[in-house]
């Protein structure tokens, strides 16, 4: 087959990864995976097996599918020349109702919340292309560490509102007092232009370790040192820190957003539904003062995600793509 993604960036957000890690299996099994976007010159940050190209290249490039996420780009996907054209929503957004109205295009989601949505309220079919993990890259590592610590990670992408990271840092505070050993972990990379560099904005009482641009190949490392990963997120379609975290073992406190397929609440991860400083503080004391209940739920959300590697997402979407053409 081949295959065509078109995005506006390759930087690391706004859903690229899936499309570098789906992107080099199906090139592993023999099909042709090419990324479109502006610039057309491959990603820095991550390993691609494919080829890309200059956007504008989609409209005379043959592909038998055509492949995008990002609203700013869909006048791309409408002309590409493809057989099959698919919008692949990655979240709650208000743009959504125009993409599902379209009926030329096909509609894929990463979640089983996303499909859900778009059947219920836009009465559209909706491919499940829910995942994914690359356990190559994120898996439990050995750690030498202070015992005496207590380690909270989260996604420090403070300047972006949906991630909602001020709530968790306002979490943590509640009970530093009682756990002056509390420390506090976060990770961004700067992306933007100019690139917007989030540890400039991060204000607490905490003692904080901010790693910023830390490579792929230490990002279990990362996840592995902490005790608890926490996320407040909103709106999501598929968490990617926390499926991270727990292919790390590391035990994981989330709200329901884009963890619904896999954040089961007391059996792999505890899950607040109201994104309130005072709530998330209660669950993330819980996994403080039970180590007991963190070392299960870190367990059993190590063997959940297990089911959500991009090869099985990829087996899936092989056969989707071959029934369609």
């Amino acid at each position: 087959m081949k295959i065509a993604a078109i995005l506006p960036h390759l930087d690391v957000f706004g859903g690229v990864r899936r499309y570098i890690e789906i992107g080099n299996i199906f090139v592993k099994r023999g099909h042709s995976f090419k990324i479109y976007h502006p610039s057309g010159s491959p990603p820095t940050w991550l390993e691609f097996l494919g080829e890309t190209r200059p956007i504008e290249q989609v409209i005379s490039d043959e592909n038998e599918i055509a492949i995008s996420s990002d609203y700013s780009v869909l006048d791309y996907l409408e002309r590409a020349n493809a057989q099959k054209k698919i919008f692949y929503c990655l979240g709650v957004h208000r743009n959504n109702r125009k993409v599902c109205a379209n009926k030329k295009l096909l509609i894929m989601g990463n979640s089983s919340r996303i499909c859900e949505m778009v059947r219920r309220k836009y009465g559209r079919e909706c491919i499940e292309a829910i995942g994914g993990i690359n356990p190559e890259i994120f898996h439990p590592v050995k750690i030498e560490r202070d015992d005496k610590e207590i380690r909270i990670l989260c996604y420090g992408r403070i300047y972006k509102r949906s991630k909602r990271i001020r709530k968790v840092v306002k979490a943590a505070e509640i009970f530093y007092k009682k756990y002056p050993s509390l420390r506090l972990l976060l990770f961004d990379t700067p992306v933007g232009n100019p690139k917007v560099d989030a540890r400039e904005m991060l204000r607490t009482k905490i003692p904080v370790r901010f790693y910023s641009a830390l490579p792929q190949e230490r990002m279990a490392e990362l996840y592995s040192q902490a005790d608890i990963f926490v996320s407040a997120e909103k709106r999501a379609g598929w968490s990617n820190s926390c499926a991270e975290a727990m292919a790390c073992r590391t035990a994981v406190v989330c709200s329901i957003s884009g963890t619904r397929d896999f954040a089961i609440d007391g059996e792999t991860a505890l899950v607040f539904h109201f994104r309130h400083p005072v709530l998330i503080a209660k669950k993330i004391r819980r996994l403080i003062e039970d180590r007991n209940l963190r070392k299960r739920l870190a367990e059993e959300g190590y063997r959940k995600i297990q089911k959500y590697t991009w090869s099985n997402l990829v087996d899936k979407l092989e056969k989707e793509f071959i029934n369609l053409l």
